[in-house]
């Protein structure tokens, strides 16, 4: 986020802040800091991950951020856009996204990097895992994971491991490259699938890739 002419820089909130809604219940605690919005984890048996944009906030105070709508407002809109987003998926959409955020300008490459980051993301998950993953996709998506899907071998235990085979297959310059590639194909997953769903399989990955995963928005 930066200030434009004669405009000070908005106060960001911190990792670790107390959110509440604007009518006093709490949403939960700061998570991750994205460029243009923040994740608040909520929740303890059912755990839910909310986006939000740095203009919900009303307020920012010692370490607690009180947000503009209240909490059925927030849940309510949050709700609605994920479940149009996620019927109004389909698997030319999800290449594109993943080719236009990454500046590619070439769908076949996207789909190439998209194959091959959920093919090394397959082999990393239980069968239980894949199989809940399975059937909350979209039809489209769905297919497109069952042509790459694996058994789980415990192989790509480390980041490294398993970026080298996204920087091969899709051409790019460095791990760094990869990283971004990565991310950006796990992003436009978790936008398709159930909060729940994610930080269940944020939990079961080894570090490295746990760390791309939820550094994905």
């Amino acid at each position: 986020m930066q200030a434009t002419d004669n405009q000070e820089q908005p106060k960001l909130p911190r990792l670790g802040s107390e959110v509440r809604f604007g009518d006093g219940v709490t949403a939960g605690r700061i998570r991750a800091l994205n460029d243009g919005s923040f994740v608040v984890i909520r929740g303890k048996k059912r755990v839910r991950r909310l986006t939000l944009p740095y203009s919900s906030i009303a307020a920012i105070g010692n370490r607690v951020v009180i947000l503009r709508s209240s909490k059925a407002e927030v849940l309510e809109k949050k709700s609605g856009t994920c479940t149009q987003e996620k019927e109004g998926t389909s698997k030319k959409a999800f290449i594109r996204e993943i080719d236009e955020h990454l500046a590619l300008d070439n769908p076949d490459r996207a789909e190439r990097l998209a194959r091959v980051t959920l093919y090394l993301l397959s082999k990393r998950l239980s069968a239980e895992d894949k199989k809940q993953l399975k059937k909350s996709l979209p039809s489209g998506i769905r297919s497109l994971w069952a042509s790459v899907e694996q058994a789980g071998t415990g192989e790509y235990s480390n980041m490294s491991d398993f970026l080298i085979p996204i920087k091969k297959q899709g051409r790019l310059q460095s791990m760094e490259e990869a990283f971004i590639a990565a991310r950006e194909v796990f992003s436009a997953l978790k936008r398709i699938m159930p909060t729940v769903q994610s930080i269940q399989i944020s939990r079961s990955l080894p570090r490295g890739i746990q760390e791309i995963w939820e550094s994905a928005a």
